[in-house]
């Protein structure tokens, strides 16, 4: 049984809050503004940056911090200022990116400079469409350097990140998990590849989340978390109830107190009536219709 008080929710945004269109739909805006007039703190907790999480946070009325970078970083929204970050040493982010450049893959390095998001990198030799269409996406704050001085001598950065194909990941693995790091693997990103994240040993979104919690002094136990993905599976673990969604792969699914319907199906709203609104349904403040929206 999910606990009777959940005082934190944490949503995941590509493949959980957003449907397959990339909206928010009424119904799930719906029901994380029932949750909110409750009395629920409701974050994001995402791989994305700030840069392309701050448009969604707005639109739902959060006014709290927001977990991104894999809990790489936590931003306070809407004033911007870093509330938390961890970084992985800049000697082993060198040697992660040294394996991708042998085996072909442009390593993609995240900084945050005071409050600008920077985006280092290789020569363009290897750019594939996924990179180039994520620099499209993202053109400001970057900068190219040799691939030897994209991290060595540099300032310690928040992870490094491969948009490539799942066959070579899966090439890539045994060498960085070697490593002094952590790193999650996303078959499908928003990009439309398999992406391969390295960070700090100590960080995933699970910590994001704890330390969002401790900062705000609610403990894990009344902690809900939904996501879809592997890089989710720490954090849907490590809070008192963890939802998986409802098209999420088999190994997400397994480790999730629970599983709700997909992304196509409402399923955050669906996860929220349930087990975030169902001690305080009955209150005359819960605006949320199911009868309208599921």
């Amino acid at each position: 049984m999910p606990p009777q008080d959940i005082r934190l929710l944490a949503i995941d945004i590509d493949g959980t809050l957003l449907n397959p269109q990339k909206h928010v739909t009424p119904c799930t805006r719906t029901a994380i503004q029932a949750a909110q007039q409750q009395g629920i703190i409701v974050t994001l907790a995402t791989a994305r940056r700030y840069i392309n999480t701050a448009p969604i946070a707005q639109e739902l009325g959060i006014t709290i911090p927001v977990i991104l970078c894999d809990g790489a970083l936590i931003i306070e929204h809407p004033d911007g200022g870093v509330l938390h970050r961890q970084v992985i040493e800049a000697a082993v982010a060198q040697q992660a990116v040294e394996i991708l450049v042998r085996h072909g893959v442009q390593p993609v390095v995240h900084h945050i400079n005071g409050m600008i998001e920077e985006t280092w990198t290789g020569l363009s030799e290897y750019d594939n469409e996924w990179v180039t269409e994520y620099f499209a996406t993202f053109p400001d704050h970057m900068q190219r350097l040799p691939y030897i001085a994209c991290c060595t001598g540099q300032p310690d950065p928040l992870r490094v990140v491969a948009f490539t194909s799942e066959e070579i990941v899966h090439r890539l693995i045994p060498e960085i998990s070697l490593l002094d790091c952590a790193w999650n693997m996303t078959r499908r990103g928003s990009y439309g590849t398999a992406e391969l994240t390295i960070m700090h040993t100590a960080c995933s979104k699970a910590s994001g989340v704890q330390a969002l919690a401790r900062q705000l002094a609610i403990p894990l136990e009344q902690v809900m978390a939904i996501g879809d993905n592997n890089n989710d599976i720490e954090m849907l673990q490590s809070v008192g109830w963890g939802v998986a969604m409802g098209q999420a792969p088999d190994n997400v699914k397994a480790i999730a107190d629970v599983v709700t319907t997909s992304n196509a199906e409402d399923g955050v709203a669906l996860a929220i009536e349930r087990y975030a609104l169902r001690a305080s349904s009955h209150a005359p403040s819960n605006s949320f219709n199911r009868a309208t929206c599921l």
